[in-house]
């Protein structure tokens, strides 16, 4: 009798001693488990700083290297101006086909503003192509932005420098005057200010 008591107590000892030890298992490896997870998620956060950190140097770096030193930028029409303050230290005659060909050059290497200062000297200085370059530059029949010298057509200076081309015996200059007087004349009719301006200089 006092055998079958015990055995008894003990079958109900023992379920409780597993689930005991099954409760403290799980809350080992709930523990143990989400250590590790902050260790690995912190490792990971840390790997992840020092990339963009590495990824930021490499950066800044690159915008050193890269970065344009405004001191050393010339500026628009500077080297036009040198050249021809060295060619006006050496007195008349001026070497107008040297400027032709200079300002050709400015053109070329897309110095625009050195281009059209060289131009503009020579044509004053009475070469008939450079004033022929200026008044085609201006021409509001003929202008083209994508490959002028000029941010926009001026008639009256076409009309300035065809005239002066013409006066210098250049006879190619007379259509091209011709073909901005049928220009004015059309534009006038519709209230451009600039054609109906030029139009006085025809008359």
């Amino acid at each position: 009798m006092v055998q079958a008591e015990k055995e008894q107590e003990t079958s109900r000892t023992n379920p409780l001693i597993w689930v005991s030890i099954v409760v403290v298992g799980l809350i080992l490896f709930i523990f143990v488990i989400s250590d590790r997870g902050s260790v690995g998620t912190e490792s990971l956060s840390l790997q992840d700083q020092q990339e963009q950190a590495e990824a930021e140097a490499e950066t800044a770096a690159d915008n050193v290297e890269g970065q344009i030193n405004r001191d050393l930028l010339v500026p628009p029409g500077l080297r036009a101006r040198e050249f021809i303050d060295k060619i006006r230290q050496k007195g008349k005659p001026y070497p107008l086909e040297d400027l032709m060909a200079k300002a050709s050059t400015y053109v070329n290497e897309g110095s625009l503003a050195d281009a059209h200062l060289t131009f503009f000297f020579a044509a004053r200085e009475g070469h008939v192509e450079a004033m022929m370059m200026m008044a085609e530059m201006s021409d509001p029949t003929l202008f083209q932005s994508e490959n002028n010298l000029l941010d926009q057509a001026d008639a009256v200076q076409a009309y300035k420098w065809y005239k002066r081309a013409l006066e210098s015996g250049f006879e190619p200059a007379k259509p091209r005057l011709d073909n901005l007087y049928q220009w004015a004349t059309a534009e006038a009719k519709y209230g451009n200010a600039e054609a109906q301006h030029l139009l006085l200089n025809f008359n």
